[in-house]
C-alpha cells in the first residue's frame, strides 16, 4: 500500500470531524508536517498517527478498515483464525488453514498455521527467519507471525528476534493493539523457555518486559503476566506459590467467561508438568 494512502485517509477522517490542520499542534505535530503527510509528500511515524487518531476517538483498528475501504485485512483475519483454532486445539482447522494458504501462494501464512500443529522443518524456519531479519520495520503482521512460529524456534532464535524487533520497532510499544500482541508473543516465549528448563533466559524475557514498561492495565495481558510468572515460579522458585498464581490467572479468565482460554492455558500448563490439586 502506498504511504500516500495513509495521509489521504487521515485527511478524510480529520475533515469528517471538522478539525483544522492546527488542531494537533497541542500534540507537538506541526500543521505544515501534517499537511505534507496528508498530501502524500512524506510519511509520518505510526506512533504519531496513533496519537492523532486517539485525539479524534478513532482506534487504529478503525483506521485499518478505512485504509482497506472497510474490508478487513485478509492477512490479519487469517492470523486471527489461526489463533482461534489454536486456542481450541482444533488441529483439523489448522491443517485446513495451512492447505488454504499454501494453495493460494501465501507461504508465510501457511507456515504460521503449520507451526501450531507440527514443528516447522529447518528450511521452513529459515525462510521465516530470513523474512523477519530482512524486514526494515516490523508491523502487526510480523509480530503475529513471530507469535505463531515461536514453537519452532530455538532459544537463541527467540532471543535474537526479540532483540531484532526491539531495535526496529520500539515505537509500537506505545500503541495498545501492537503492545498487546507483543506481550502475547513475549509471554509465550517465557512459557517455551520455562518448558525447556531455561531459567535464566526466561527470567531475561520477563525483565525485558519490565524494563521496556510493556506491562499494561489491559486485563488480558495483565493476566498473561500473572500466568507466566506463576509458571516460572512453579518450576524455579516455589511450586506452591507458582500454582496459586497460575490458578488465580485461570480464575480471571473464567470470571471473564473465556472458558476457551481457561482450557487452553490449563492444558498448556499440564503439558509441561504443572500438577493441579
Amino acid at each position: 500500500m502506498s504511504f500516500a494512502r495513509y495521509g489521504e485517509k487521515f485527511r478524510f477522517l480529520r475533515e469528517q470531524k471538522g478539525l483544522p490542520l492546527s488542531y494537533f499542534q497541542k500534540l507537538g505535530i506541526d500543521k505544515t508536517d501534517l499537511s505534507r503527510f496528508e498530501r502524500g509528500k512524506t510519511m509520518m511515524s505510526l506512533e504519531r498517527v496513533d496519537m492523532m487518531l486517539q485525539e479524534m476517538n478513532v482506534s487504529l483498528g478503525e483506521f485499518d478498515l478505512i485504509l482497506n475501504d472497510f474490508v478487513p485485512d485478509f492477512q490479519e483475519e487469517f492470523l486471527n483464525e489461526i489463533e482461534e483454532a489454536n486456542f481450541k486445539f482444533d488441529k483439523k482447522k489448522l491443517e485446513a488453514l495451512y492447505q488454504e494458504a499454501r494453495n493460494s501462494g501465501y507461504i508465510l501464512l501457511a507456515l504460521a498455521a503449520k507451526s501450531n500443529v507440527d514443528d516447522l522443518e529447518k528450511v521452513e524456519t529459515e525462510q521465516v527467519l530470513l523474512y523477519l531479519k530482512k524486514i526494515k520495520e516490523w508491523g502487526y503482521f510480523e509480530i503475529c507471525l513471530f507469535f505463531c512460529i515461536l514453537n519452532s524456534l530455538t532459544t537463541s532464535e527467540i532471543l535474537e528476534l526479540m532483540d531484532d524487533f526491539d531495535e526496529k520497532s520500539e515505537n509500537y510499544y506505545d500503541i495498545l493493539k501492537y503492545r498487546r500482541k507483543i506481550l502475547q508473543a513475549f509471554y509465550r516465549g517465557v512459557y517455551l523457555l520455562v518448558s525447556r528448563g531455561e531459567r535464566d533466559k526466561a527470567k531475561q524475557v520477563l525483565q525485558i518486559i519490565e524494563q521496556k514498561k510493556l506491562v499494561t492495565t489491559d486485563l488480558y495481558t495483565a493476566t498473561l503476566k500473572r500466568l507466566s510468572i506463576g509458571i516460572f515460579d512453579y518450576f524455579f522458585i516455589h511450586q506452591g506459590n507458582g500454582r496459586v498464581e497460575i490458578e488465580t490467572a485461570l480464575n480471571v479468565f473464567s470470571f471473564l467467561d473465556r472458558e476457551v482460554l481457561v482450557q487452553y492455558y490449563r492444558r498448556k500448563c499440564e503439558n509441561i508438568g504443572v500438577v493441579f490439586l
